[in-house]
């Protein structure tokens, strides 16, 4: 990449060594171009890729996730959970007054985090390609907190929901998905992990010229 400086025609030859307006013009050579492209295109494909290997196999990230629900309800609260298929669907221990019972919770397509990481994981494909001003790195690091937030906060809404439920019936059911638990408390993550992506942020170091 070359630079070119175009003194004014206007200013004396002394103005022109110190205070002379000037126009710079960039000349940038097909290599460059290559160079910084190549990187981008390297790291947007596994990750469409990943994106949307996620969004085909809905049911297995589901099912996933309600094992991930289970051993959870075991390890923080204590409380039985089984999965006793490959359907997204667990079994926890509850107690309908002194009785026990196993009532089961289904990990639905909109319970379930496959929607929001498989799409962000395409949107950050899309923005390696065509967000050339954004550094590779930035991209990556805030697309890999945006999907870790996305995760955690899809669990931890799950097995909030099961456990309230368990404890206190529809009412802690109905409690928490119409207060906290709610899917719209994964459309307020994503829309404050979306800060993550601007130039004040991870992607502080933005070049002009697209380059890792």
């Amino acid at each position: 990449m070359d630079s070119t400086r175009l003194d004014s025609p206007w200013a004396t030859t002394g103005e022109q060594a110190s205070s002379a307006p000037y126009v710079e013009v960039t000349i940038v050579e097909p290599r460059t171009l290559l160079t910084a492209t190549v990187p981008r295109v390297a790291a947007a494909v596994p990750v469409a890729g990943l994106g949307g290997a996620v969004l085909a196999a809905g049911d297995l990230f589901r099912h996933g996730e309600a094992v991930l629900d289970a051993r959870l309800l075991e390890g923080l609260f204590s409380r039985p959970a089984i999965v006793p298929l490959a359907d997204p669907v667990f079994y926890y221990q509850a107690t309908a007054g002194t009785v026990p019972v196993w009532p089961s919770h289904s990990v639905t397509g909109l319970g379930s985090a496959s929607w929001f990481i498989g799409g962000m994981l395409v949107v950050t494909a899309l923005m390696l390609l065509f967000w050339r001003r954004a550094p590779v790195s930035g991209l990556l690091v805030a697309s890999l907190v945006t999907i870790t937030t996305l995760a955690v906060v899809s669990t931890a809404r799950t097995i909030l929901v099961v456990e309230a439920t368990a404890r206190w019936g529809e009412t802690g059911f109905g409690w928490m998905m119409h207060t906290v638990g709610g899917p719209a408390l994964m459309i307020a993550t994503l829309c404050l992990c979306s800060l993550l992506f601007t130039p004040g942020t991870l992607l502080a170091g933005a070049r002009p010229t697209g380059d890792v």
